[in-house]
């Protein structure tokens, strides 16, 4: 397992975060493939199954969010296996969130204070664009952005610009900086013990 990949889930949070932090940038984009008529174009939306991310994951993080003048702390519980990615967003120590995708319907609920610019599927999009192996997240791209990888860090491309980044900072902890917003999330990841009762709250 890569070292982004084992910190998995993280780019989930890139939303989140932008609606806490007050950002532009969490309206909902065209899906990928759709050309979009301005230069400096929406991010595309990613739709790849479960089953491509290849192994499980059961993760608990938590996230550092920096924008201009801004500064936010925010929880995320993630689960995936072959059939379903489900994560739950915690924030101010409630559950803010929760989303659950099986490759073909996207459940999203949410409680009523969470931002509602925040959409379930630019979360599953930005989880995927930092967790998916780069093979599957390029299948799904065209008109111009193409994704890569060297050594630690991760680009999405937009033609000859550089949209985002994902950056492993240390064994279990992530840097992912959005340019275009922009912000920066630092996050900390650790495995999610089930019999601490956490990772039941994902689902439930």
């Amino acid at each position: 397992m890569s070292g982004i990949a084992a910190l998995a889930g993280t780019a989930c949070v890139l939303a989140c975060a932008a609606g806490l932090a007050g950002l532009a940038g969490c309206a909902t984009p065209p899906a990928a493939g759709v050309p979009a008529s301005s230069s400096a174009r929406e991010v595309p939306q990613l739709r790849l199954a479960p089953a491509l991310l290849g192994h499980p994951l059961a993760l608990q993080q938590r996230i550092a969010v920096q924008a201009p003048g801004q500064a936010r702390q925010l929880d995320v519980l993630l689960e995936a296996d072959a059939a379903h990615v489900r994560l739950a967003v915690l924030a101010m120590g409630q559950v803010a969130a929760r989303l659950d995708w099986d490759g073909v319907t996207l459940d999203e609920t949410r409680a009523p204070w969470w931002p509602p610019q925040v959409s379930g599927a630019r979360i599953l999009s930005d989880l995927q664009l930092s967790l998916w192996p780069v093979a599957a997240i390029q299948a799904a791209l065209s008109g111009g952005w193409r994704v890569a990888e060297e050594g630690a860090v991760r680009t999405l491309y937009d033609g000859g610009e550089i949209v985002a980044t994902v950056t492993r900072r240390g064994a279990d902890v992530i840097e992912i900086a959005q340019r275009r917003a922009p912000y920066t999330l630092t996050i900390t990841s650790q495995p999610l013990e089930a019999q601490d009762g956490a990772a039941s709250g994902v689902s439930r």
